[in-house]
């Protein structure tokens, strides 16, 4: 969908996206299944996250926001991260991780977007233990 069909849905202007994007690995070797859910720097307990996304079989990732890899909005973000390489129609699903890259009170990865050019090659190494 074009961003003049969105903004006429929306009835506004949409804010500006910088594409990021990049490969999450699991032990050296890229991994299909891993969630990533991107929070506001700001964000707390009972918070839900402005974007998720999931990793293909090369563990490959892109944001979106209003369209297909578009990329997120300018700005400070925590990150968290679930194994999930299967998941029921609801999208729920056993972490493999048990919770290990899921503390949004002290996450292990951040992410700041800046307003220049696309950010490629936002990679990720996770620890299995």
């Amino acid at each position: 969908m074009s961003k003049e069909r969105l903004e006429k849905i929306t009835g506004g202007s949409l804010k500006e996206t910088v594409p990021v994007s990049g490969v999450v690995t699991l032990d050296g070797n890229p991994e299909e299944g891993i969630v990533i859910l991107l929070y506001p720097k700001t964000a707390g307990d009972g918070t839900d996250p402005i974007s998720q996304v999931r990793t293909d079989v090369g563990g490959k990732y892109c944001w979106s926001t209003y369209s297909n890899c578009d990329g997120v909005v300018p700005g400070e973000y925590k990150l968290l991260f679930k194994n999930m390489p299967k998941v029921n129609k609801a999208g729920e699903g056993k972490d493999l991780f048990n919770g290990r890259y899921a503390n949004l009170k002290k996450p292990e990865f951040t992410l700041t977007v800046g307003s220049e050019s696309p950010q490629e090659d936002v990679d990720y190494e996770l620890k299995s233990k």
